[in-house]
């Protein structure tokens, strides 16, 4: 038989003895302190009880007019002050999470929506919004949507979701042209005709399956013949590989600007069509951060 053992629990210390504790050492006189908090001088010394008997010690050299602190009551003065100061700052941490003034923006893009508004969007927002950690992914549209639905990721830049779960915005459309060799031949022309890409070499990305469809496909509507290599693991690979002249490749004619030198974007005729890029988030709304940054957007935009 297991005898009853009367084991008193510890008690956590309250903010409220703490805000007494901090009171009365700051004043070195308990009524001074009473008046202080506006309490009741008994009220704030059984305050002072209490949080001496949850930490187990005396806290003030007591007499009949001042009040000195312990070696115990010295150890816990900085961190009655953490403490205090930690929860008075709660609310407008919550109040800036909650309007999205704090906390953190985690992005994904797939390669055509990395563009200078966007880049110059988010330049504005870690400007405005210090305290809002911002982290960027660029990946494939299928692997990104993974991450959004598994919580890895608050926003996606890409094509209109698949995943009907998804809540979705248009932000903008992108018109993809042709990147080549600032020495090609076709480089002279306004708009290359599709035509005189006929036979070229058209280099693409390994496991991208969405990477040169709609210019694929456009070149099969109008009977040009594009060889299809699915040769490059990503954009740099592809880059050094148009620069070696192996081939041409597919581009958004918004990426121009970011282009290595010696590499030029044109556009075709006739055009391929238009790649909408949506902004992707679960739940109706976007989380606050998000909000935030997607209307800056709008406004670089605009």
């Amino acid at each position: 038989m297991i005898a009853n053992c009367d084991l008193k629990a510890p008690m956590t210390p309250e903010l409220r003895w703490l805000r007494s504790f901090l009171a009365v050492a700051e004043e070195h006189h308990f009524s001074r302190a009473a008046r202080k908090l506006n309490l009741a001088q008994p009220a704030l010394t059984a305050h002072i009880q209490q949080l001496e008997s949850a930490v187990g010690a005396t806290l003030f050299e007591r007499s009949n007019r001042t009040s000195g602190l312990t070696a115990a009551g010295r150890a816990l003065l900085p961190e009655a002050e953490a403490i205090l100061k930690r929860a008075d700052a709660l609310p407008v941490r919550v109040r800036e999470a909650v309007q999205g003034d704090r906390g953190h923006l985690r992005l994904g893009l797939i390669p055509p929506a990395a563009t200078a508004p966007v880049a110059a969007a988010l330049r504005r927002f870690t400007r405005a919004y210090p305290a809002v950690a911002v982290e960027v992914r660029q990946d494939r549209q299928e692997r990104l949507e993974h991450r959004l639905l598994d919580g890895d990721l608050d926003l996606m830049l890409g094509r209109r979701p698949e995943n009907a779960s998804l809540s979705h915005r248009r932000l903008f459309v992108e018109q993809q042209g042709v990147v080549l060799r600032a020495d090609d031949s076709l480089v002279g022309q306004e708009r290359i005709p599709l035509r005189q890409l006929d036979g070229r070499p058209l280099l693409l990305l390994r496991g991208n399956p969405h990477f040169g469809r709609n210019l694929l496909e456009l070149a099969q509507r109008h009977g040009v013949h594009l060889t299809a290599l699915h040769a490059a693991d990503d954009f740099p690979s592809l880059h050094w590989m148009i620069l070696a002249g192996l081939g041409v490749a597919p581009c958004s004619q918004l990426l121009a600007e970011t282009l290595p030198g010696g590499l030029v974007v044109r556009p075709l005729r006739p055009a391929p069509p238009q790649l909408e890029i949506h902004a992707a988030w679960r739940g109706r709304v976007p989380p606050p951060p998000a909000a935030r940054w997607l209307k800056l957007l709008g406004e670089t935009t605009a």
